[in-house]
C-alpha cells in the first residue's frame, strides 16, 4: 500500500510570544512579602462561605451515606467469613 502524505500548502506565518523570564532570587525581596499576604487577604474576602443550613444538610448527608456503606461492608463480610468458613468446614 501507498502512504499518502498531505502537506498544508499555505505558508502562515506563526507568531509566538516571548517565553516569560524565571523570576530569581534576585527578584524577591522582603517588601514583596506584605504584598503576598495582601493578596491572600483579598482572596480570602473573596470566597463565598455557604450557609449554616447547607453545611448541616451536606454533613448529614456524609454521615448518613457512611454509615450506609458501613452497613453494607459489615453484611458482606460476614457473609464472606460464614461462606469462607462453610467451605473450610466442608473441605476439612
Amino acid at each position: 500500500m501507498e502512504e499518502k502524505n498531505i502537506t498544508n500548502q499555505t505558508n502562515e506565518v506563526k507568531q509566538t510570544k516571548p517565553a516569560p523570564q524565571a523570576k530569581t532570587a534576585k527578584a524577591t525581596k522582603k517588601g514583596n512579602d506584605k504584598d503576598t499576604f495582601a493578596d491572600y487577604k483579598a482572596e480570602f474576602k473573596k470566597i463565598v462561605w455557604p450557609a449554616r443550613p447547607e453545611v448541616v444538610k451536606k454533613t448529614a448527608t456524609v454521615v448518613v451515606t457512611s454509615l450506609i456503606i458501613g452497613a453494607i461492608i459489615f453484611c458482606m463480610d460476614t457473609v464472606f467469613t460464614a461462606g469462607y468458613s462453610a467451605i473450610i468446614g466442608l473441605l476439612g
